[in-house]
């Protein structure tokens, strides 16, 4: 049986669609601007912690940001840093643990660990065939000196986070004497470099005193439990790291 209601409900809609057919006609005939719908408001924009610190995505990912992930994203391809020491940059206390190579919301170690972590989704280079290193592992270098990837594995943190903070002094050095930054801006970043040390030097601090609950420092920076000093933020700033001996 028809639904005669719809049926009617809809004879009743259909002037209403050509009278609204029509106005859109006339609009475009006279070069006029149809009605604008009701803007819609703006979406709010997420926001973040780096540092201890509040902001938006325009606030930290500025200059200081994206100079250190690119130039660490750099650093992994031109170097070809093999999958087996992505895995080791990015090692973990146990399952659910801290990095053991990063400090947890220090503004310095975190791009570089996005840019680690980024390199690990690396796609394939399809358009070589060849069956070099390059292409099975993804990338454009050789890899790591052998020495360097033992050091990863070290149970010695000051040999494993000093190989990382060579590592990364190396690709942040590289990228600041091959950019085309002007003295001012050069002078600018470094000084960026250093106020993001302190932060993440002040993180490592808070979590060694347990400010954000027991055992902050095995939860939030496990790899530091005897050391003061972030081998991230060093390297930003090419300073060696010293760390007390296990």
């Amino acid at each position: 049986m028809r639904d005669f209601t719809s049926m009617k409900t809809r004879t009743r809609l259909r002037p209403l669609v050509f009278a609204g057919a029509l106005l859109s006609l006339a609009f475009a005939a006279f070069g006029a601007d149809a009605p604008e719908a009701t803007p819609k408001p703006p979406k709010k924009v997420p926001v973040i912690t780096i540092g201890g610190q509040v902001g938006t995505e325009r606030t930290y990912f500025d200059e200081m940001y994206q100079f250190l992930f690119f130039a660490t994203l750099e650093g992994l391809y031109r170097d070809g840093v093999s999958s087996a020491d992505v895995e080791s940059l990015l090692a973990t206390k146990g399952k659910d643990g801290g990095y053991l190579n990063f400090i947890y919301t220090c503004p310095i170690c975190m791009p570089v660990e996005a840019a680690v972590e980024t390199y690990k989704l690396r796609p394939r280079i399809d358009h070589l065939k060849v069956g070099n290193r390059q292409t099975a592992e993804r990338t454009f270098g050789f890899g790591l000196p052998k020495e360097t990837s033992e050091a990863f594995h070290s149970e010695k943190a000051s040999v494993r986070l000093g190989a990382v903070n060579e590592l990364v002094s190396r690709w942040l050095a590289y990228r600041m004497d091959h950019s085309s930054l002007t003295d001012e801006q050069r002078k600018a970043l470094i000084e960026k470099l250093k106020k993001g040390r302190e932060e993440g030097m002040k993180a490592l601090r808070n979590f060694a005193g347990n400010a954000n609950g027991p055992d902050s420092l095995k939860t939030f920076a496990p790899g530091y439990v005897d050391g003061d000093e972030c081998a991230i933020c060093n390297a930003a700033l090419q300073m060696p790291l010293k760390l007390k001996e296990r």
